[in-house]
């Protein structure tokens, strides 16, 4: 063979494998569904809120649509009562997208308080983050 040839080779190998490699990324980051669900990661939000790991928390907070800092994060959402309870009552997936579905309920001096919501959630890359927490 050729040394000619051979750098075709070593070429045409070497664009394949990029080839597979950056498909295989595409695959993960954009077509795979993320291994946890958006009920999940609402859930595991949630729970984080409750023990005051307000860091795990706004980890779990998409960064492109919601722009506070960390601080101003805790500021927010250090008022959240430790005693709620979250029920997750459904989750939709559509595209790069999700809706979960939860009840709050938060027991108060004057009876227990309801609230039905909805957690609007965007795909970043392998995970769900939460848009507007």
């Amino acid at each position: 063979m050729t040394r000619k040839k051979f750098l075709g080779v070593l070429f045409l190998v070497a664009i394949t494998i990029g080839g597979g490699y950056f498909g295989i990324q595409y695959y993960l980051d954009n077509i795979k569904l993320p291994d946890v669900a958006p009920a999940k990661v609402v859930d595991a939000y949630f729970s984080a809120l409750q023990k005051q790991n307000f860091k795990a928390a706004y980890d779990m907070v998409s960064r492109i649509h919601y722009v506070d800092s960390i601080n101003q994060f805790v500021d927010r959402t250090s008022m959240y009562a430790p005693d709620m309870k979250l029920s997750i009552l459904g989750e939709n997936i559509v595209e790069g997208a999700a809706t979960v579905d939860v009840r709050i309920e938060v027991p108060l001096k004057f009876g227990l308080y309801k609230s039905d919501s909805t957690m609007d959630l965007v795909r970043v890359k392998r995970e769900w983050k939460i848009m507007h927490p």
